[in-house]
């Protein structure tokens, strides 16, 4: 007993630094992971928890998964039109797009199927029975339909591969739909890139998540940061010179000793800073130098950046530098998103705007345009130039004849650049004066001249 109450608790002293590395290669833990199935040559795809633990995790993850379908959608994504509906109409059916938050499902749908290699976007209309029957989209008019988002893990086929099956389960513990059985006309596949046969057939015909091709990069960005860490920790070095050391590291008790006087030492240092020690003892610290490191961890960035097909700037936050000024890499950027986002939504995108149309206006609509937003941001300079062109034209074209006032200025308010009320269009007199009529008789002379295609190329 005596023993207890005489024996000293072990103080155990930690660097600040050191909490700080703990929770940074805790983080990197995932991605060792990612790194160690490179090795293995096993597929990433089949390993959703660790996908679902790197991406709760780690922000970068995070980006390479979001940013492109964040841009893809920027400033709405994409607008309507169609020559059988009125601007009335086509508002009404954006609105209602808003409503039911149809671009924030589909969002999800894209990003799911770039994590874990495949989506499905899915139209719940009716009770659980009814997810079970074939789903005749002309019925739903004036129905409720909802839209859901899911990945290839929560809605899983029926059968060996997703294009064969006919009936898939859903699976949501957090909601109502949970081991509920769905008709493939419910729903409709996003998988980013169909993947070679070998790879296909192991992945039950869904694709490969996007970590598959970005691991040699993963793998050298790991290390480089497990490098950085233990510099880190070591590159502030105590070194105390006690006199006579050799001595007694020769008696019986002399590395008991020598410990002892260390602890003692850096316990003073570190909670007081403060050390004791004998006049004839030193005391040195040494600084280590990182030389070409960061020449070393951009390298390395690039790589990631090249694999991700993002541009440095988006990834790392940091602008051209030299005399690039980056907008090749931004055009070639927009050009990826264009194919691996925009191409492969359109028909999840059409099928649920055919749905919505019928819902509104019990019809589909043939001629239904879906335009896609630019993905340049233009300067305001240039954005105005762009604006003051098309006014031009319009006006010019009016003056031929060739648009009615009306047609203008629904055509500007189309374009955002002059709003216009419906029943400011209305009030549009589209009569012309003397003036503009004399040059539609001139214009009707030039179509039945040969020479109308070199003067007007548009007749």
């Amino acid at each position: 007993m005596s023993k207890n109450k005489n024996k000293k608790q072990k103080l155990i002293v930690e660097n600040g630094l050191n909490n700080v590395v703990e929770t940074i290669q805790t983080q990197m833990t995932n991605f060792g992971e990612i790194a160690s199935n490179a090795q293995s040559q096993m597929l990433l795809s089949l390993k959703p928890i660790i996908l679902t633990n790197t991406y709760k995790n780690n922000s970068f993850a995070q980006l390479a998964v979001d940013l492109p379908v964040q841009d893809a959608f920027r400033d709405g994504g994409f607008t309507i039109d169609s020559q059988t509906l009125s601007a009335d109409e086509i508002l009404e059916l954006e609105e209602f797009i808003e409503d039911k938050g149809d671009k924030t499902v589909l969002k999800d749908v894209v990003r799911w199927g770039r994590l874990f290699g495949g989506g499905a976007l899915i139209a719940s209309v009716g009770d659980e029975n009814a997810q079970k029957k074939n789903l005749n989209i002309e019925s739903l008019y004036q129905k409720d339909v909802d839209f859901l988002a899911t990945d290839r893990w929560q809605c899983t086929p029926y059968g060996a591969s997703v294009y064969e099956a006919d009936y898939f389960i859903l699976q949501d513990l957090a909601s109502k739909y949970a081991d509920v059985t769905i008709h493939k006309s419910r729903l409709k596949l996003f998988i980013p890139k169909i993947e070679p046969y070998y790879i296909r057939n192991q992945l039950n015909g869904w694709g490969a998540s996007i970590f598959e091709c970005i691991i040699p990069a993963l793998s050298q960005y790991i290390k480089a940061n497990n490098v950085i860490l233990e510099l880190l920790d070591e590159a502030k070095i105590d070194i105390l010179k006690i006199f006579g050391l050799s001595d007694i590291l020769m008696s019986e008790q002399g590395e008991a000793q020598v410990k002892k006087r260390l602890r003692i030492f850096s316990e003073q240092k570190n909670f007081q800073s403060v050390g004791a020690m004998d006049s004839k003892d030193d005391y040195v610290q040494k600084q280590l130098s990182f030389g070409s490191l960061d020449q070393m961890i951009e390298k390395i960035m690039l790589l990631i950046c090249s694999a991700l097909r993002i541009p440095y700037s988006k990834v790392f936050g940091k602008g051209a530098s030299g005399f690039s000024s980056g907008e090749d890499d931004l055009e070639n950027y927009n050009g990826m998103v264009m194919s691996t986002i925009r191409e492969p939504l359109m028909p999840l995108l059409k099928w649920m705007l055919d749905i919505r149309c019928i819902q509104l206006f019990g019809r589909k609509i043939d001629d239904l345009v879906i335009d896609w937003k630019p993905l340049r941001i233009l300067p305001e300079t240039e954005e105005q130039n762009i604006k003051t062109q098309k006014i031009n034209s319009y006006i010019q074209l009016c003056q031929l004849g060739i648009m009615t006032k009306k047609q203008v200025a629904e055509q500007l308010t189309t374009d955002k650049i002059i709003l216009f009320k419906p029943e400011e269009i209305d009030k549009i007199d589209d009569e012309l004066s003397p003036e503009q009529m004399e040059d539609i008789v001139n214009i009707d002379e030039v179509k039945n001249s040969k020479d109308k295609k070199k003067l007007f190329g548009i007749f």
